[in-house]
């Protein structure tokens, strides 16, 4: 069965000119070779933009920190939202 195809095949010529195919398949790898290329330099600067992103918030949440205390700010008397002061807050 595939023996009579393989022989029908060789007795065919081929189907289309084969005269700019090895061109074609060059420039074929040439585009994929480009987009390979962009691709890789895409990704360098995913990563670039990563690490500026994360040292920039990595500083901001530096500067952010709250100042060095021995109370815990959630039960602060003092803090101006805490519940405790939102509740034994006299109101009208």
């Amino acid at each position: 069965m595939i023996e009579q195809d393989i022989r029908d095949l060789e007795g065919r010529g081929p189907d289309r000119r084969l005269e700019g195919l090895e061109a074609d398949i060059w420039a074929r790898l040439a585009v994929h070779e480009q987009a390979r290329r962009r691709s890789v330099r895409l990704l360098a600067l995913q990563v670039a933009l990563l690490g500026v992103a994360l040292g920039a918030s990595t500083f901001a949440g530096y500067r952010a920190r709250p100042s060095d205390s021995t109370e815990l700010s959630v039960f602060s008397t003092r803090m101006p939202l805490n519940a405790s002061t939102l509740l034994a807050e006299d109101r009208p």
